[in-house]
């Protein structure tokens, strides 16, 4: 039996546009029932999730850390199971979960049915995976364009040895 499932994919991170018709090939050949909406802007997401709750049996999201923290809220909400497709630059809640980063892998452990509870942060009336910032942090963050992200790519994050990922 199929499940239906809505996928969501930022065609604005890293990796979504070009990898996009991977993540649909991969998920039709495990046989997901995908509903597919197109958006021109991530910030959508929390709305077409809503919109689409009561039909699907689980949302999947192709994109980075921003792209799943703009979903969270929308998931918790309406009770919805999550599954990732990192297309994102450093996708750090992936490695942390200890996802696969490549698009058919992660397909594929998505479709093991596999439910993995994680503890969510709670900061601002706002849910969070991973991480919160305060201060420089966010003033950062905040000045962060696409054309910024393009040239650093993960040239800038070091893995060091006992596992620890740090991004400079």
């Amino acid at each position: 039996m199929s499940k239906k499932a809505l996928l969501l994919v930022n065609h604005r991170s890293r990796k979504g546009k070009e990898q996009f018709k991977i993540a649909v090939d991969s998920l039709h050949e495990l046989d997901f029932e995908l509903v597919i909406i197109p958006s021109k802007k991530a910030e959508e997401i929390p709305e077409i999730i809503t919109e689409y709750a009561s039909k699907i049996d689980l949302v999947i999201i192709g994109g980075g850390d921003g792209t799943l923290n703009l979903a969270v809220d929308s998931l918790v909400t309406h009770n919805l199971p999550l599954g990732i497709i990192p297309m994102g630059t450093a996708n750090d809640l992936a490695r942390t979960l200890g996802l696969p980063l490549g698009i058919k892998e992660a397909c594929q452990v998505i479709a093991q049915n596999y439910l993995n509870y994680i503890d969510l942060g709670w900061v601002n009336d706002k849910h969070f995976f991973n991480v919160a910032s305060l201060g420089l942090s966010v003033k950062i963050t905040q000045q962060l364009t696409k054309e910024i992200k393009l040239p650093l790519g993960k040239s800038y994050i070091d893995y060091l040895p006992d596992g620890v990922l740090y991004s400079i």
